[in-house]
């Protein structure tokens, strides 16, 4: 999130999605060019602010404007978690939505936040996309008498009672962190970021969550072709760069990239780059798992069982984000990909990367460059994109995966709508698996509990690893698919206590 603030107007709204303000990134003149080519009115003076979005699946530019006498007749009324109202409308132009939110400081003088969106490929749903997105955006506004209060995420540090929550008694506690932020969520009413951070650390639960920021899926009128893992990895294997997306809080995103690697690692695919992880390349390739400090994401089981997975096999597992350089996040990442997989000058490399939603978007859309634009322009490697983002739902699992052909996409080689179920073990690709059922114990059955299986060498050499399966089910009897080797199961209530555990030996 960046947030803009204007002590001059006495305002601050956060922006989410990578938004970037000024001339350091985009020239007013471009902005203007982008509307006046639509048609689209831009402001000829009191122009206040204006931006654009790094990275964004739609290329998105705003400006903000001083305007007086404005009529919002035509608006809708709303306010923020802060109680100041603002006026809100939305307009289709040919294949353009442009949103506009009026701020009032006086009865005659308003701040006008124009918005274009261009390229849309889907307009209802893109309109229900971008009303979201106004709504998360302005629930922020704070002006006026508000604006020298303390925004309660500022007041509560969300991220740290989670953080602390999750680690502070020495390993993943998944259900504590959950429970903390649903209650700090009801008693200070309304946050956004402390919802989203809610969503997150439920997803590595398994629990069903979806961004309040994005539609619940695309609605998709063309083909739609169930294809299988083989059929996959047959696209892909000529290609010496693969590059998938995912949802944060979707884990079946990585649980398509584990099922793929024994098949990509055949075809020569050597090293694995993840977005999620934070540094920690050394450790990982050396103990085959990561731990409560590898990353964030890492922490969801089938993000750590793909780590797993791409060890044992051999490949070498790297980190590319920069942490340093947040404002050329997209170049960074890009430049980091061509250094650490030295695929530039090393024939041999054939690289696999797992990226957040539109970093690997290739076309070039002016400010709006993705890491794959990048990586593409400095490297001269054509990536394959596979996105499996834009027509995944939250909703649908039937273990399946599709194809969805349509000549109006064009952002990425291959669009999948993944349906696949992510409440599975995979480990290593063609291991040998055995049901096992897990009876929960009579002490556990209606309280709040969390269940927990480890690999007991991992557990007993860093009780920081994370398990691979963590499930809220209340079912009396769990029935899962276990590979070969020996595991501890545990079951904790909300605190961390153990309430049950066992060793359960596959052979």
């Amino acid at each position: 999130m960046n947030q803009l603030t204007n002590d001059s107007l006495g305002l601050r709204i956060g922006f989410y999605g990578n938004a970037n303000f000024g001339s350091k990134y985009i020239d007013l003149k471009d902005v203007k060019s982008v509307f006046r080519k639509r048609q689209v009115e831009f402001p000829s003076k009191n122009i206040i602010f204006w931006g654009t979005y790094e990275a964004s699946t739609n290329p998105m530019y705003m400006v903000g404007s001083l305007e007086t006498f404005l009529d919002v007749s035509k608006f809708t009324l709303d306010s923020s978690m802060h109680g100041c109202i603002y006026y809100r409308n939305i307009q289709l132009k040919k294949n353009n939505i442009i949103t506009r939110v009026a701020i009032p400081y006086t009865k005659d003088l308003f701040l006008l936040i124009s918005e274009i969106w261009t390229e849309i490929g889907h307009m209802d749903e893109n309109v229900k996309e971008a009303l979201n997105h106004v709504k998360t955006t302005y629930s922020s506004l704070a002006y006026g008498a508000n604006f020298n209060k303390e925004d309660p995420d500022e007041e509560i540090n969300y991220f740290h009672i989670a953080e602390s929550a999750f680690k502070d008694k020495g390993y993943a506690n998944y259900l504590y962190p959950r429970d903390t932020l649903q209650k700090l969520i009801i008693e200070n009413k309304s946050s956004q970021y402390a919802s989203e951070l809610f969503k997150s650390y439920s997803s590595f639960l398994g629990e069903s969550v979806q961004y309040d920021s994005l539609p619940e899926q695309e609605q998709f009128t063309g083909e739609k072709t169930v294809i299988s893992i083989d059929d996959i990895a047959e696209k892909i294997k000529g290609h010496r760069v693969v590059m998938f997306n995912e949802n944060h809080l979707l884990q079946r995103c990585r649980l398509l990239v584990n099922l793929l690697l024994p098949k990509l690692y055949k075809e020569g695919f050597n090293v694995l780059a993840l977005e999620g992880l934070s540094g920690d390349d050394e450790r990982i390739n050396k103990l085959g798992f990561p731990n409560i400090e590898s990353g964030f994401y890492t922490r969801d089981p089938n993000m750590a069982n793909l780590v797993r997975t791409a060890t044992k096999l051999g490949l070498k597992v790297i980190s590319y984000e920069d942490f340093e350089d947040t404002e050329e996040r997209d170049l960074s990442q890009a430049k980091n990909l061509i250094s650490k997989t030295e695929i530039n000058t090393k024939s041999d490399i054939k690289v696999i990367v797992l990226a957040g939603g539109g970093h690997i978007d290739e076309g070039d859309t002016g400010a709006n460059k993705s890491m794959a634009h990048y990586f593409k322009k400095l490297s001269k490697i054509d990536p394959y994109t596979v996105n499996q983002v834009k027509f995944s739902s939250a909703q649908e699992t039937n273990d399946s995966i599709y194809t969805m052909e349509n000549t109006g996409l064009y952002n990425n080689d291959l669009y999948l709508a993944n349906c696949l179920n992510s409440d599975q073990i995979v480990i290593g690709g063609n291991d040998f698996y055995r049901k096992h059922n897990i009876a929960r114990t009579n002490l556990a059955k209606g309280t709040a509990s969390a269940i927990y299986i480890y690999n007991d060498k991992e557990f007993q050499l860093d009780n920081t690893a994370i398990p691979i399966y963590v499930s809220l089910s209340q079912k009396d009897t769990i029935q899962l698919n276990l590979p070969k080797g020996i595991y501890r199961y545990l079951e904790r209530d909300q605190y961390g206590g153990i309430i049950h555990q066992e060793i359960i030996e596959i052979e």
